[in-house]
C-alpha cells in the first residue's frame, strides 16, 4: 500500500516514516514538511532504507499516487493536508490534534463524498486505548475522579487530546453532557466538573494517570509511554485498516472492538 506521511520531519513522524518503511505490505513513497523541504529523509532518520527527499507540499501525495496518508504535523496544517488528501480519494491516519467539531464534520463529508475512510485519534498507544476505556468502566461504580496528564514540554495544547477524550468518555458513561469548560485556575481545567491538570516537563514522553476516590478507597488508573515507538502499533494498524472504513471514525477504540 503506498503511503505518505505529512510532518515527516518532527518527533512523530520520522517515527512513523521509520515504522511504515519497517512494514514489508506498506511502501512508504512521500514525505512532506514544509520546515524540511529538501532534505532527504534518511538524514532525518538514520538506517531508513528509504530513497526519500522531503516535500514541502502536501500535493506531492498526489503526485506520488499516495493510497494512505499519515498526518502528524500541527493542526494548521492538517486543516489544509487532510482535506486535500480526502478530495482526491486518499485514505487518511490523523494524529494531530486541536481540531474544532466543524473540522471533524468537514473530514466527514469529505470522506463520505469521496468514498475514502479518516480515522482521527489522539493517541495510538494500545495501552492509553485500554487505559481510557477501564477509566469508562470504572466510571459506572465511583462517583468522584481527576485527570493527570503529563507530557514533554514541547506539547502544544494543554489538557492534551487524550485527557479531554477520556473525560468525555466518563461523563458519557454517566449520560452527562460535558457542556462548557472552565479554566480552574492552578488546578488546570475542568471539563464537566471533571478537574484535568496538566504537567510540562522535561524527561517525560506522554503519561496520564485517572484518580478515582470513594468511601476509604481510591483507584488508580496509569499509563505510560516512554519512548514515541510506544505509538507505531497502533498507527501500523490503522493505515493498514483505513482502506476499509467510509467517512469518519473517531478513536483508534473503535479499531480495537471497545
Amino acid at each position: 500500500m503506498r503511503t505518505g506521511v505529512c510532518g515527516a520531519g518532527g518527533r512523530m513522524g520520522r517515527e512513523v516514516c521509520r515504522a511504515i518503511a519497517a512494514e514489508t505490505d506498506l511502501d512508504l513513497v512521500c514525505a512532506v514538511d514544509p520546515a524540511c523541504e529538501g532534505k532527504r529523509l534518511d538524514e532525518l532518520v538514520p538506517g531508513l532504507q528509504a530513497d526519500l527527499v522531503i516535500a514541502g507540499h502536501a500535493e506531492s501525495l498526489i503526485e506520488n499516487a499516495v493510497e494512505v496518508m499519515v498526518d502528524f504535523s500541527i493542526a494548521s496544517a492538517a486543516r489544509e493536508n487532510v482535506p486535500l488528501a480526502l478530495g482526491n480519494e486518499i485514505h487518511c491516519v490523523v494524529g494531530t490534534t486541536g481540531f474544532a467539531a466543524e473540522d471533524l464534520s468537514r473530514f466527514d463529508d469529505l470522506a463520505v463524498e469521496n468514498g475514502v475512510g479518516c480515522l482521527v485519534a489522539p493517541n495510538f498507544a494500545i495501552g492509553a486505548i485500554l487505559m481510557m476505556d477501564f477509566a469508562r468502566r470504572a466510571a459506572r461504580y465511583m462517583d468522584v475522579c481527576e485527570i493527570v496528564e503529563l507530557h514533554h514540554p514541547a506539547k502544544l495544547d494543554a489538557p492534551s487530546g487524550t485527557a479531554r477524550d477520556t473525560a468525555g468518555l466518563i461523563l458519557e458513561e454517566r449520560g452527562i453532557r460535558a457542556g462548557d469548560e472552565h479554566e480552574g485556575g492552578s488546578r488546570g481545567l475542568d471539563l464537566g466538573g471533571i478537574h484535568i491538570h496538566s504537567v510540562r516537563l522535561p524527561g517525560l514522553v506522554a503519561h496520564q494517570e485517572v484518580i478515582f476516590g470513594g468511601q476509604g478507597q481510591t483507584l488508580t488508573i496509569r499509563h505510560d509511554c516512554f519512548d514515541r515507538t510506544s505509538f507505531m502499533p497502533g498507527v501500523i494498524m490503522a493505515v493498514k485498516k483505513v482502506s476499509g472504513m467510509k467517512g469518519l471514525v473517531s478513536g483508534l477504540e473503535k479499531l480495537m472492538g471497545l
